[in-house]
């Protein structure tokens, strides 16, 4: 019955060992996922854009270009006043006269270009009059309808409704044609960073304003200047969202100086090289100072400028390409709480932390590895990274977890070891399990043994008991015991068993420090023991106790060493001639009536100054013939290779 009792007890309680950890994993995962969906959809987007630096620099198409208004061309308007060029003299400072574009856009058209789009809003009357909106709307007039103008939604943090849009001036516009606008706007994620492609914004905001609404500035200019958009469809599902597939870090689009167009010597360079023959052209500030710079990929500290934006979106739908991205659905935290789970569940196959950690690390590895390939290859992100991320938390707790057993079960390992091994050997035996049975096992074992034996205890039990005392007698022989267990303990000796008011200890198993070695520790234990039973007999006087006489016997021989005993019961213990020898000494330590006796085996151990031995005699011993004995009369000073000062042996 108590066979089945426990069977049954073991089957209900091993579900929920194993399947705590893995649960509560799986529960903080999902719920964190659920309540933060947004977090965790802004840590997939960030990863996603490392993977795309990570990948690296990609080349553009070949049939566009950038005219940046950059910090140099700030610089070289600002000290243009003395400049033979009257145009060139009527710079100065930023807002530029409108005239200038004009000057601009001529300049590009005769050197070729297919189509402008201006990444500029020129959405009020010029600060130079309206003979300075006069002049850029005859160039505007002139090249239509391949020169295309900025215009920009603005945006509150309200209601949708609240939006309105900013055009150019009547002037320009008409100039322009009606759909010669663009949009500016560049869709921000929560975290600051700009990945989605402005002309689907632009199409989330038509629907929500109207027709008035035009597409992006990419989405015109490619239109104006005849190209095809080859932007794919969705992978499959509604899920999949477009996002701009950035080519490198800033210049990586081709980018030329305004100033190189203004100034005529660098103009008839370019016109003559054929720089801008046929291509499509963005016009727009890059300088720090006009504030057009964003985080994206690739952007690092320095920022990505908007033009550059319009650019990659110009690129991506020439080339048909796009960094689909798909977005967890709403099942997505059961999904990965059953990651968690399953990571956890399968990591409890193995016990060591390490390996735990490194499985788990090695499968997290592998799924971000494969959103990398993913990325790079076919231009498709799947939110593996936070899959990926679960697993390895799983392997950091679940291998958190692993260490803690291990150290639990290390401590429990030790504690039950040190109640019949010395704490050395129990730590020792603790700290590498596997190598527990090769050290407890059954083996012979050259061992010193130490026993301590009470004289007149049995007179001295009957007494006590009738005197109704027996409790006294139990409290000083487990004080005496205690002293004997700690100076055993303290030269790394092990207690294999109390026989009555009789102790038993071996130095050497199951570990042993050499010959030599541990007979001087036993020694010293042994006048330990000798010294701590006259200081509990002093305490027991002071206390109208009767004091104890001890005999302690030390023998050197061959013992069989090992767990023994039944299958329910085991113990480490000694057995063998040599422990019969001890016991046999003890006879003759108690003849000679002295507390300290040695065996002449032991002796041979002790180098020759480590104390002052003297020959008691040989004695016949039942059962083993006949043994030389060895007393000490006083204790030396010192015992062991330690001692300072030579001690002859008398033999």
């Amino acid at each position: 019955m108590s066979f089945h009792f426990r069977l049954i007890r073991r089957l209900m309680c091993w579900p929920w060992a194993t399947f705590a950890l893995p649960t509560a994993g799986a529960l903080v995962v999902g719920v964190g996922s659920a309540l933060l969906p947004q977090l965790q959809l802004e840590v997939e987007l960030s990863l996603v854009t490392w993977a795309q630096e990570l990948r690296g620099r990609r080349s553009p198409p070949a049939n566009i270009s950038i005219v940046a208004i950059d910090d140099f061309s700030l610089q070289q308007a600002a000290n243009a006043d003395l400049s033979e060029d009257a145009a060139l003299r009527s710079l100065g400072a930023w807002p530029w006269p409108r005239a200038i574009h004009g000057v601009v856009l001529n300049r590009l058209y005769q050197a070729g270009a297919r189509s402008v789009a201006l990444d500029l809003l020129f959405d009020a009357p010029s600060s130079h009059g309206p003979e300075d909106d006069g002049r850029l709307a005859d160039v505007l007039a002139r090249h239509r309808p391949r020169t295309l103008l900025g215009a920009q939604v603005l945006e509150s943090r309200g209601d949708l409704a609240g939006l309105s849009l900013s055009q150019p001036v009547v002037p320009l516009q008409d100039a322009a044609g009606v759909q010669a606008s663009g949009l500016l706007n560049g869709p921000i994620d929560a975290d600051g960073a700009l990945r989605k492609r402005p002309g689907d914004h632009a199409d989330q905001l038509r629907r929500d304003l109207g027709p008035a609404v035009p597409p992006s500035l990419a989405q015109v200019l490619l239109r104006a200047g005849g190209g095809v958009d080859l932007s794919r469809q969705p992978p499959g599902g509604g899920r999949w969202l477009p996002l701009l597939d950035f080519y490198g870090p800033p210049r990586t689009i081709p980018v030329v100086s305004i100033w190189s167009v203004l100034e005529s010597g660098s103009y008839q360079h370019l016109k003559h090289t054929g720089r801008f023959h046929d291509q499509l052209v963005l016009i727009g500030p890059t300088a720090s100072v006009l504030q057009d710079l964003h985080q994206t990929a690739f952007s690092n500290a320095e920022g990505m400028p908007g033009v550059e934006v319009h650019a990659t979106e110009l690129a991506n739908r020439i080339e048909g390409r796009a960094l689909w991205f798909w977005q967890p659905p709403r099942w997505w935290p059961l999904l990965l709480a059953g990651c968690a789970f399953t990571a956890a569940l399968v990591a409890q196959r193995w016990d060591k932390p390490l390996i735990r950690l490194s499985v788990l690390a090695g499968t997290a590895a592998s799924l971000a590895l494969l959103s990398l390939i993913l990325i790079g290859a076919a231009g498709i992100a799947v939110p593996l990274f936070t899959v990926a991320g679960s697993v390895l938390l799983m392997g950091v707790v679940t291998s958190g977890d692993a260490t803690l057993r291990l150290q639990w079960q290390r401590r429990r390992l030790r504690l039950a070891l040190g109640r019949y091994l010395s704490p050395a050997v129990a730590a020792e035996i603790s700290d590498q399990p596997a190598n527990a049975d090769g050290i407890l096992g059954g083996r012979s074992a050259r061992v010193v043994i130490l026993m301590t034996d009470i004289r007149g205890f049995t007179a001295r039990t009957m007494r006590m008991t009738e005197e109704n005392r027996v409790a006294d007698l139990v409290n000083q022989l487990n004080q005496y015991f205690g002293e004997v267990v700690d100076a055993i303990d303290h030269e790394g000796g092990i207690v294999d068993k109390f026989i009555g008011d009789a102790t038993l200890a071996v130095f050497g198993a199951p570990v042993s420090r050499g010959d030599g070695v541990e007979a001087a520790s036993a020694l010293r234990a042994a006048l330990s023991i000798r010294e701590r039973l006259r200081d509990l007999n002093a305490r027991w006087l002071q206390e109208g106790k009767e004091p104890w006489q001890q005999v302690v016997v030390l023998n050197f021989g061959t013992v069989i060493s090992g767990n023994i005993g039944s299958a329910r019961r085991m113990d480490y213990t000694v057995i063998g001639d040599a422990v019969n020898t001890t016991s046999r000494l003890e006879a003759v330590a108690k003849q000679c009536n002295r507390d300290l006796v040695m065996s002449g085996a032991f002796l041979e151990l002790l180098e020759a100054d480590a104390l002052a031995a003297e020959w008691l005699g040989e004695f016949e011993l039942r059962g083993h013939g006949v043994e030389a004995a060895y007393g000490i009369s006083e204790p030396p000073g010192s015992i062991g290779p330690e001692s300072s000062s030579p001690i002859d042996v008398a033999v």
